[in-house]
């Protein structure tokens, strides 16, 4: 106790460095004293060492009898100061063994997960704040959870109560208006959206979007709005950009292409490119396949063949941004291709850092991935027509035909007239839509309804979505003067079985403006026809990409009233209905859609040209 003591007089006198010097001599034979800790986070706060001032206090949690919270919160709020968001968690979570239901504690912990994007993690705080009395903090934060889980019924109270609470807090209208979409909760929806433009339009260019980018592009067609949005999301989560560089090649040495993503595995994103990985020329490109698929993923077919199909496997899953960043930076890679964007799970910080002289965006989001390094946008001259360049940072790449690869070596399907097992009728049109719920949106669907009731006798066949979303799609149905029995819901099967039922449906009926992309290549390739009809971004546009790379760009309406009109008089001429499944079924041997070699060499072309 003599070495503290002095250790205080010399902190009274302002001999702030001797009094530390005292206490790490106290702490070699005394590491179970609060008040050494305490004191030397205090001294280290006042000389500005926030990162040792932080490892006292922290060190002090278990030791203090009543100073727990405190010294835990300053731990905390010192860790977040120097960016050690991992630390403060371990602080704030050694404080919750102790008090288990304070609020505060389970709010910051929940926080701090959610932040990190870790909503699993944070699900148990989330659930605890609800249990207790919530603030619109805490009704909002455990909400977003909730939401971001995918878990929209248990959200969408907490989330109604923060939004009641704050009207005029758009993360709170923002939230709540996603949370009602993915519930098709059309008339809320369709309030909601009214108020987030209103507050646009009035504040211009100097509003705060409280939106993250991927969001924006479900429920806007406004490219310009998607830009904002992208700019927004890049400045509120990312790093600066580092500086450009370009890299010596050997005109004789192969391209060195690097694809980074979470998704190799069972996954839409492998669907479509697991084939493209496979087909790349040897001689001329060597592949990385740069993965941070979550642990409990990490299996399956798709998952197979992407091990084989790479020459390079690295896995940075555990690594941060700037020890990934370092690792690919190694492998002098000539382009590196994030195929995420603004989705989530996406490791962009990592192209923040620039590990590569080129980087490029691709498949896994349809619009700009502004703000965060990258270079290039694979797109095609549909999905980005000339007056969409404006709204892109990147150089676009535009493929000839459509930007989107297709699997041939997926079995091809044919009816079996099992219509029955699936709970269709066997006689009338079977219009299909098997897109997520976020996607069905109060306009088309209503379009939708208008199908229906001129077409007797037929039904409209979705995917099994939610209880909630069910009963209010049969509510809309009912209120749109169409019997909610002629909807009928699909059983969630593996994809190979739920593509040979897919064959079952004469016609699919497009979402908008966030098309099916891969549900689209899904019908075209099981000789389902797709009716849509023109867009005014690029998720509006990809189903016109895909039908007119497929030949069938007769089945592109001009507007929601057309697409109406077209869908109906599809319906009605059986006759060219076989002849579209027809040519639908000869496409996959002959179309470049499904050609998934020569999509390949189109995109090699490219590569090839941006690195000489």
């Amino acid at each position: 106790m003599a070495l503290l003591e002095q250790a205080k007089q010399e902190f009274n006198r302002g001999e702030l460095k001797q009094a530390l010097a005292t206490l790490y001599k106290l702490m070699e034979t005394e590491r179970r004293d609060p008040q050494a800790f305490i004191l030397a986070a205090t001294i280290c706060e006042r000389l500005g060492d926030r990162a040792m001032a932080a490892t006292f206090y922290a060190g002090a949690i278990d030791l203090t009898p009543n100073l727990k919270r405190e010294v835990a919160f300053r731990a905390a709020t010192h860790y977040l100061a120097v960016n050690d968001r991992e630390s403060a968690l371990s602080a704030l979570l050694m404080l919750a063994r102790y008090f288990p239901d304070d609020r505060d504690v389970n709010h910051s912990i929940c926080s701090l997960y959610r932040e990190a994007g870790r909503y699993h993690e944070a699900r148990p705080y989330a659930e605890a704040l609800l249990r207790a009395e919530c603030d619109f903090g805490n009704h909002l934060n455990a909400g977003i959870v909730l939401s971001g889980l995918g878990l929209y019924e248990e959200a969408f109270p907490a989330l109604l109560k923060a939004y009641q609470e704050k009207p005029d807090e758009r993360l709170a209208l923002s939230e709540l208006f996603w949370c009602a979409g993915n519930l098709c909760d059309f008339d809320l929806a369709d309030r909601l959206q009214g108020e987030l433009l209103a507050g646009y339009e009035r504040d211009g260019d100097t509003v705060d979007i409280r939106e993250n980018a991927f969001r924006a592009l479900v429920w806007s067609g406004d490219e310009l709005y998607h830009a904002r949005c992208a700019r927004r999301t890049a400045e509120a989560i990312f790093p600066p950009v580092a500086d450009k560089w370009a890299a010596p090649r050997y005109e004789e040495s192969r391209i060195r292409v690097g694809y980074v993503s979470a998704d190799f595995c069972d996954h839409a994103t492998m669907a479509l490119f697991a084939g493209v990985l496979e087909a790349h020329d040897r001689e001329r490109f060597e592949i990385f396949g740069i993965c941070h698929t979550p642990e409990h993923l990490r299996e399956g077919s798709m998952r197979d063949r992407f091990l084989d199909a790479v020459d390079y496997y690295l896995d940075i899953l555990d690594l941060d941004d700037d020890k990934a960043a370092d690792l690919i930076r190694s492998l002098e890679l000539d382009i590196l291709v994030d195929l995420k964007g603004f989705t989530q799970g996406n490791r962009l910080g990592i192209f923040c850092r620039r590990p590569a002289p080129r980087q490029v965006t691709y498949l896994g989001f349809p619009g700009s991935v502004a703000g965060v390094g990258m270079d290039y946008a694979i797109t095609d001259h549909i999905v980005t027509p000339d007056r969409s360049i404006p709204f892109y940072q990147e150089k676009l790449l535009r493929l000839e035909g459509s930007y989107q690869s297709n699997d041939r070596l997926r079995e091809p399907v044919t009816r079996t007239g099992a219509r029955g097992q699936h709970g269709l009728p066997e006689d009338g049109i079977v219009f299909c839509s098997f897109n997520q719920a976020q996607k069905i949106r109060g306009a088309v669907f209503a379009a939708w309804m208008d199908v229906l009731r001129q077409v007797e006798g037929s039904v409209l066949w979705l995917m099994d979505l939610a209880p909630a979303v069910k009963v209010n799609l049969k509510r809309a149905a009912e209120k749109a003067g169409v019997d909610p029995a002629r909807i009928v819901f699909a059983a969630r099967l593996p994809m190979n079985e739920h593509l040979k039922r897919l064959a079952e449906a004469d016609i699919a009926l497009d979402t908008a403006p966030y098309n099916g992309h891969t549900t689209t290549s899904d019908a075209l390739w099981c000789g389902v026809p797709v009716v849509t009809f023109k867009g005014t971004s690029f998720a509006s546009r990809v189903s016109e990409s895909l039908l007119s790379a497929i030949g069938m760009p007769e089945l592109v309406a001009e507007d929601l009233q057309a697409f109406v009109r077209l869908a109906v008089e599809l319906a009605q001429d059986g006759a060219r209905q076989s002849r579209l499944r027809q040519h639908l079924s000869d496409a996959r041997d002959i179309a470049p859609l499904f050609d998934t070699v020569l999509f390949t060499r189109r995109l090699e072309e490219k590569f090839d040209a941006i690195c000489h």
